[in-house]
């Protein structure tokens, strides 16, 4: 009797029309990973090494920090806390 290999197997199955459809669709959907592979993002970085291009926008990143405004509000003359406020809970939800 000849081998056959996991992958011939399945695809027998899935093509034989005399099989019902649920046991040729189940072997479609097993088969599937094996002959379409999944899409996947990859970083083609060509100007240098992974490291070297980090680590240059990682000081960019704190050069940005260091030269941003940092907005404190005051009114009429003082500093406010702009914190919310504790939130209190609605009566009509009660814990039980």
């Amino acid at each position: 009797m000849k081998e056959v290999d996991p992958l011939s197997f399945l695809k027998a199955v899935y093509m034989n029309v005399e099989l019902p459809l649920s046991v040729r669709m189940r072997a479609a959907i097993e088969l599937l990973p094996f002959t379409h592979p999944k899409l996947a993002v990859t970083a083609v970085v060509s100007e240098q090494d992974f490291a070297t291009v980090l680590d240059r926008r990682l000081k960019r990143i704190e050069v940005m920090k260091l030269n941003a405004i940092e907005a404190k509000p005051i009114i009429d003359g003082e500093k406010v806390d702009v914190r919310l406020p504790p939130v209190v809970p609605d009566r009509r939800f009660r814990r039980i």
